[in-house]
């Protein structure tokens, strides 16, 4: 036989074990996040490949539909890729791209410290290149 005040404590415990309505698990509402959106000034300046010369990036003075940046390879990139020179228009808030020729080059920041700069050609060439701050 069993003592009264267990058997009295087994359907207490129970109650306490189960969820009230008013402690249901409420959904949680995550804020949408947001696109990251550098100035123009945060692109510019030397950006370097591991055991290479740096590639050179400057903007243009001008602001809106006009604003430039102006990308500038090694010799040694010029090399693969045919020319050396490039003009980019602002894509989004983390990227820059033009068109010149057959090729395609965007310049996008992963952080304010480094980036990847992708170069593609017509058919299947494409040279994409993880860069990081050099000056």
């Amino acid at each position: 036989m069993k003592p009264l005040f267990a058997s009295a404590l087994i359907p207490l415990g129970l109650a306490f074990a189960l969820p009230l309505p008013a402690q249901a698990a409420k959904p949680t509402v995550q804020a949408p996040t947001t696109q990251a959106h550098y100035e123009t000034s945060v692109f510019v300046g030397q950006w370097a490949i591991m055991a290479m010369d740096p590639i050179t990036v400057a903007a243009n003075k001008a602001a809106g539909p006009a604003e430039r940046l102006l990308v500038t390879l090694p010799e040694s990139l010029k090399k693969i890729v045919g020319q050396d020179h490039f003009s980019l228009s602002r894509a989004s808030g983390t990227a820059w791209t033009g068109k010149q020729d057959d090729l395609t080059v965007t310049f996008k920041l992963v952080s304010e410290n480094s980036a990847q700069l992708q170069i593609t050609g017509e058919g299947t060439h494409k040279l994409d290149l993880p860069l990081y701050r050099n000056n």
